[in-house]
């Protein structure tokens, strides 16, 4: 019986490839400038040298006035300040040139890009992968070893945001238990999901990324799981003599996400889940099975802000379809990828509450793929069409449809009852003590108001200065109607978040993350200055939870 428990944890490698790159700064103008590899500030003698590469998810910047803009995203660089707008995080210059320094005009910059190093593995063993739901997917080495991904797997996901699209198979627990671990890339609840989670065996091993904040970990030791393995991102864990191997990869932005390398023999395959710029783009090359998001509309930005209009909703949404599309193609050609299999994006917004979100919420289907696959010569797999993929070494062998009996469970009116039922103990003094102990500081007011499920009844109010070393609930009366005047006028931020009530209580009963919220299409936010809080998305998505 082979364990994850016995392999041997051993470094990543990486070579590197050279390009050599040569800047001329005499035709470099003063102010802001940029040529095919990098943007520059130039002020007299001192000039800044940047890449074009936006550290969220690896587009390419493009200058626009004094600030550098991504395409992808429409994240912002702040040139002059080494910052992002939106959010606040750095990034450092390449190179800062004193030309009164120089013999020469001609500065030499090499430009490295590591490839991660595949194992010379050599056996050609029989691998069966095969599509549960969503991001849940079982891969099976010959029926001695088998292991499943992020099962969501039935119920709902982000506060009663999300539905999967299709039922899972009837017997889906049993396939899931008699697994020999289970990988769960991040904490979002369309991956570590607390109900499914709950029919798993706790003695279960978990391999989990060893993220600094613990988000996944608190999560699954609160879920009752005796065996959690957190895993370094550099580093694989290996079984060299039965040629198994599994490294947790980084999502290379601010996030708290993950992707999974797996080598299997011959058979290479990387999982980059939800990951932006996974592995800050030092990716292995010829892989076999390459498996990402591809949908879009995973996320409630920008459908449930209030500081944008309709029409200005309608390009953003365009934009970030095209963003999951542009990242996948450049994944597909990075890799070298022979087999794309679009997964983690199957799901709806299927409560009727929800309409206005359904109608506008665009997303990309895996037909959307085959034209970009057929271009890039990478076969498509379609788990619509056939659940269950059998690779022979790196030789896809057979495609079968393996659609079963559904799973039986309620439905969605009674999930959304049950979690009203629930929560019904929830109350104030509880969720003033939760904002207290928070240990969150920042010059940021929260305006929180509980409402209806139309967003246009409020029932209790909190409001909440972080700018004091400990958080102080402020009361609506001490404050009058010019809340968010006041808040600009002392240099803090405002925030305004209208919230089902029920949702929230939920969330605060069980420690829960806050990104289910705004991902769930469960609040409509305000915010001024228009920039994203990440500060505070982070704190009370990653560090302050169960």
């Amino acid at each position: 019986m082979l364990l994850l428990n016995d392999f041997i944890e051993e470094s990543l490698s990486y070579s590197n490839v050279t390009d050599d790159l040569d800047i001329n700064i005499d035709l470099i103008n003063d102010g802001f400038s940029q040529d095919e590899n990098f943007i520059f500030e130039r002020e007299g003698g001192l000039i800044k040298v940047f890449d074009r590469v936006c550290d969220h998810a690896g587009g390419r910047l493009f200058l626009k006035g004094s600030k550098a803009v991504c395409p992808l995203h429409g994240w912002q660089l702040d040139i002059h300040a080494n910052s992002y707008i939106d959010p606040r995080c750095d990034k450092q210059p390449l190179l800062v040139i004193n030309e009164h320094e120089l013999d020469s005009p001609l500065v030499h910059q090499p430009s490295i890009n590591n490839v991660l190093n595949l194992l010379p593995y050599t056996k050609n063993e029989s691998v069966e992968v095969t599509f549960i739901n969503h991001a849940c997917m079982v891969f099976n080495v010959d029926d001695k070893f088998s292991f499943a991904t992020d099962p969501w797997v039935i119920g709902s996901a982000f506060s009663n945001g999300w539905w999967l699209l299709e039922k899972s198979p009837a017997d889906v627990f049993d396939t899931l238990n008699k697994c020999d671990f289970i990988y769960i890339s991040h904490n979002h609840p369309d991956h570590l999901h607390p109900l499914s989670l709950s029919h798993i065996r706790k003695d279960m091993p978990i391999l989990t990324a060893d993220f600094d904040s613990g988000s996944t970990v608190k999560l699954l030791e609160k879920a009752g799981f005796e065996n959690i393995i957190k895993m370094q991102f550099s580093t694989r864990l290996s079984d060299h003599e039965n040629e198994l191997s599994f490294s947790v990869l980084k999502s290379g932005d601010f996030r708290d996400d993950s992707g999974l390398l797996v080598e299997i023999g011959k058979f290479k395959c990387l999982l980059t889940v939800d990951s932006n710029f996974l592995n800050f783009g030092n990716l292995p090359q010829n892989i076999d099975l390459l498996c990402s998001s591809f949908a879009g509309g995973a996320s409630g930005f920008p459908l449930c802000f209030e500081t944008y209009t309709e029409e200005e909703k309608k390009k953003i949404l365009s934009r970030n379809v095209g963003a999951i599309r542009a990242t996948n193609i450049k994944n597909i050609e990075m890799t070298n990828a022979q087999f794309f299999l679009p997964y983690a994006g199957f799901f709806t917004e299927g409560a009727a509450r929800d309409r206005y979100i359904k109608e506008r919420n665009i997303k990309n289907s895996v037909e959307d793929y085959q034209k970009i696959c057929d271009k890039k010569s990478c076969g498509l797999l379609n788990v619509t069409e056939f659940q269950v993929y059998t690779f022979k070494g790196k030789k896809l062998v057979s495609s079968t449809a393996a659609r079963k009996a559904n799973f039986k469970e309620l439905s969605v009116e009674e999930y959304i009852r049950q979690t009203e039922q629930l929560n019904q103990t929830v109350t104030d003094e509880l969720i003033e003590k939760y904002f207290i102990n928070s240990g969150f500081n920042d010059d940021l007011v929260l305006d929180l108001l509980c409402t209806n499920d139309d967003f246009d009844q409020d029932y209790n109010r909190f409001i909440v200065d972080f700018s004091m070393a400990r958080p102080k609930i402020v009361t609506a009366l001490s404050v009058g109607e010019h809340l968010e005047a006041a808040c600009i006028d002392s240099g803090k931020r405002y925030l305004r978040i209208r919230v089902r009530k029920s949702e929230f209580f939920d969330l605060i009963r069980n420690g829960r993350p806050w990104e289910d919220l705004s991902i769930g299409f469960q609040c409509r936010i305000y915010r001024n200055p228009n920039i994203y809080n990440s500060a505070f998305w982070f704190h009370f998505t990653n560090k302050y939870v169960s």
